[in-house]
């Protein structure tokens, strides 16, 4: 489970290069070498959702060291330390039961404050195979179903073991063992560890200039059964030209002590035109319900402020499934980046609306160190069941 540290994460740090640059110059002739990161992520959020009489602020600041240390020709590990602090306003509701329970008047901005040790591992490299045992990353494709919910302060890792392979020039091997879910909730409450008994498997292929993928999650979720389930699926991404599309398909039912007895399947439809230094694009996603079997599509493991729209309103899927028909456009100018998405939901079963949203991100690299972002999200709904609220984020990372 992940650690809470009474020390701050700058001393921690301090104390950490100390001792790595120790060992890499008392070892330089065993090709002993080892580097520390320290970045940082300052954000500030601001939430105005209907029927929450109090208006969120959130500012908060993550602080990262990654101390990464090459052993051996075979062998190299992985520690890193995070602190997330709140840096002034602090008018809003962590969620979960988390350090700000007592902000119950505010929206959620899952962001709780506190120290974590967020990666521990170590790593056997074999020709193109790599074995990784500990706390870790897991990032599968595009992370629609297996994440680390990188845009929270606090991410989500996963206590595996992990393996990796090139099997050839165009074939790719992943597959993890998690034995626990770090989530971003933090160790001070229960829903920030989840047991698991998981096995994920993906296979990647290149053909032309496409790629297949290929996988299959079979989810045990000992603290939360009822997000355990078997998804099986398969994907194409492929090129024409300035045209790029996506095509995917998977079938899920429930797996372990999960107590509903459900199947829903997963449908992707998604295509873009490239244009000089922008994009437009279309495309539905649906994630099917089963009223009857109780249950679902559910991508609990996902990075899932990433689809169906950035005010995450739609974290746990309608019981009827969902159906996502978005349009999306991007353009490059002067070293800014805009990108803007339109989402039309409604669910899978009876087609009843569920709300639009609109949402609008510009970031800025100012040097290789420092970015920006400036970021919103409108999202409005007729639905008693799903709160309109708008959002606005402004984020800066510096990299040291």
């Amino acid at each position: 489970m992940k650690k809470t540290f009474k020390l701050s994460i700058l001393v921690a740090s301090i104390i950490s290069a100390s001792s790595f640059s120790a060992i890499a110059q008392e070892s330089t002739n065993d090709g002993v070498n080892s580097t520390v990161d320290l970045n940082f992520r300052y954000r500030v959020e601001t939430v105005d959702q209907s029927g929450i009489a109090e208006n969120a602020l959130a500012s908060t600041l993550r602080t990262r060291a990654t101390i990464k240390t090459h052993w051996s020709d075979n062998f190299d590990s992985v520690i890193e330390f995070d602190e997330v602090t709140e840096v002034g306003a602090n008018d809003f509701n962590s969620g979960m039961g988390t350090s700000s329970a007592n902000r119950g008047q505010y929206p959620i901005v899952a962001d709780p404050k506190g120290s974590d040790l967020n990666q521990a591992f170590v790593r056997f490299t074999t020709g193109d195979s790599k074995i990784a045992l500990g706390r870790q990353r897991i990032l599968i494709g595009s992370q629609r179903f297996v994440g680390g919910v990188g845009w929270r302060q606090n991410e989500q890792t996963y206590d595996s073991l992990t393996y990796k392979s090139k099997i050839s020039d165009d074939f790719n091997l992943t597959y993890a063992y998690v034995y626990n879910v770090n989530r971003i909730f933090g160790t001070t409450v229960g829903a920030g560890d989840h047991q698991h008994n998981t096995h994920l498997l993906n296979a990647d292929y290149k053909i032309g200039n496409g790629k297949v993928s290929a996988y299959y999650f079979s989810i045990d979720n000992e603290d939360a059964a009822g997000l355990s389930n078997n998804t099986f699926g398969v994907s194409y991404a492929g090129k024409v030209n300035d045209f790029s599309y996506t095509v995917e398909y998977a079938s899920q039912s429930d797996n372990a002590d999960n107590a509903n007895d459900y199947s829903a399947s997963y449908y992707l439809l998604d295509g873009k035109y490239n244009i000089g230094n922008g994009s437009i694009g279309i495309g539905q996603e649906v994630l099917g319900g089963d009223t009857d079997g109780g249950q679902a599509f559910t991508t609990s493991l996902a990075t899932l402020h990433k689809f169906q729209g950035w005010a995450d309103v739609f974290l746990s899927t309608p019981l009827a499934g969902i159906e996502d028909t978005y349009l999306n456009a991007s353009y490059k100018v002067s070293g800014f980046k805009f990108k803007a998405v339109y989402h039309d939901f409604s669910t899978d079963e009876g087609s009843d609306s569920l709300g639009t949203e609109f949402d609008l991100a510009i970031a800025k690299k100012f040097t290789k160190k420092l970015g920006g972002l400036l970021k919103l999200a409108s999202f409005n709904s007729d639905n008693a069941a799903y709160a309109s609220r708008d959002k606005v984020w402004f984020m800066l990372t510096y990299k040291l």
